[in-house]
């Protein structure tokens, strides 16, 4: 089955949770995968003075879970199931315990939201603070403890863990199946993604954007003939669908990470990611512009669903300098793109079976 992502970044303040919401229902989705940010924006509007939750989970708590009330009961009305919620970010690898408490102290205050929404399954990404130790062991450790609490919710909650290209010690999906292997949990799994995996495997970090060289070509195939041979099936929760755009002026791009003090792949997956086939889609459109896809999403596909892999893939979307227009059509014209998207990939699976 396929979900669309509601994720904010790079949304207009008015493309509101339910706008976004009534948009993937009404284009023929039936899983929604619900960000985070969304769902504090939309509580903010309804509870002006909400304060969004802090790395410890304190925040307006109670104003969060009746705001997610009210998106379930939308959900409901709208035939929409919210497959996963996400990110849950900076978590594992701190060494002190402090810092530990307060990761698992904020992700019980996410579960109390989790159990209102009636969503059983929490992605986590792998955190990029460098601050954090490099040692598998400790890592492992704290995802294990995460996974155990997760698993004593009513009803339990699956952890989906996905590597970020911009991790700071866990960046390849070869890092978070090392992890996934060593937590040990049968509620414990991954969360695979197109753009993560090529931005790390596929492109030169420093330079996302450029063009191609046979070495990373090369890079990426044998990544991919990996993940195919690997005995990961059951263990892959759900897959995330999006392509990497090399529009931007690369100088800009780091001059933007520089300014929010983010990695570069960072800045440029929070804002350049098309869905996969864009600029087919837009070719009717004599004003298109192009969007710049450029990564080889069907490869990653394919890999995927040859580890014998049946689940649902979510379309997750970034491409800010549409987004931030002040347009109440975008949200439909994305998730109708999403759709036509969808077939698209299903057709070429087709016609390589």
């Amino acid at each position: 089955m396929a979900a669309y992502s509601t994720d904010s970044a790079g949304m207009h303040p008015s493309h509101t949770l339910p706008l976004k919401l009534q948009a993937i229902a009404a284009t023929g989705f039936s899983q929604v995968e619900l960000a985070f940010p969304d769902l504090e924006a939309f509580t903010a509007q309804q509870f002006p003075g909400y304060k969004v939750l802090d790395h410890m989970g304190n925040g307006g708590l109670e104003e969060l879970c009746q705001a997610a009330q009210q998106i379930r009961m939308l959900c409901d009305e709208l035939a929409l199931q919210i497959l996963v919620i996400h990110p849950f970010s900076n978590f594992e690898g701190y060494t002190d315990a402090k810092k530990k408490a307060q990761g698992l102290q904020r992700a019980a205050a996410w579960f109390k939201v989790m159990k209102v929404l009636g969503c059983t399954m929490l992605q986590v990404g792998s955190n990029d603070d460098p601050f954090t130790t490099d040692n598998l062991d400790e890592i492992t450790s704290d995802l294990r403890t995460l996974a155990d609490e997760a698993a004593a919710q009513d009803p339990p909650i699956r952890i989906a863990y996905e590597m970020w290209a911009w991790g700071a010690y866990v960046n390849t999906w070869e890092d978070t199946w090392e992890v996934c292997k060593r937590v040990d949990r049968p509620n414990f799994g991954l969360c695979l993604d197109t753009f993560q995996i090529c931005a790390r495997a596929y492109v030169d970090p420093a330079n996302p954007t450029a063009p191609l060289s046979p070495s990373a070509t090369s890079k990426l195939q044998e990544s991919l003939r990996n993940l195919a041979d690997a005995n990961l099936t059951s263990k892959i929760f759900y897959l995330q669908l999006s392509d990497g755009s090399n529009k931007p002026d690369l100088q800009d791009l780091h001059q933007e990470a520089h300014k929010q003090g983010i990695d570069v792949l960072y800045a440029w997956s929070n804002a350049w990611r098309p869905l996969p086939f864009m600029d087919r889609i837009e070719a009717r459109d004599s004003d298109a512009k192009g969007y710049g896809g450029f990564l080889p999403v069907m490869d990653v596909i394919r890999a995927v669903l040859q580890t014998g892999w049946k689940g649902p893939w979510s379309y997750e979307v970034f491409y800010s300098s549409e987004m931030l227009k002040e347009e109440v059509d975008i949200p439909k014209k994305w998730t109708e793109a999403a759709q036509s998207c969808h077939k698209m990939i299903l057709d070429q699976l087709q016609s390589r079976s």
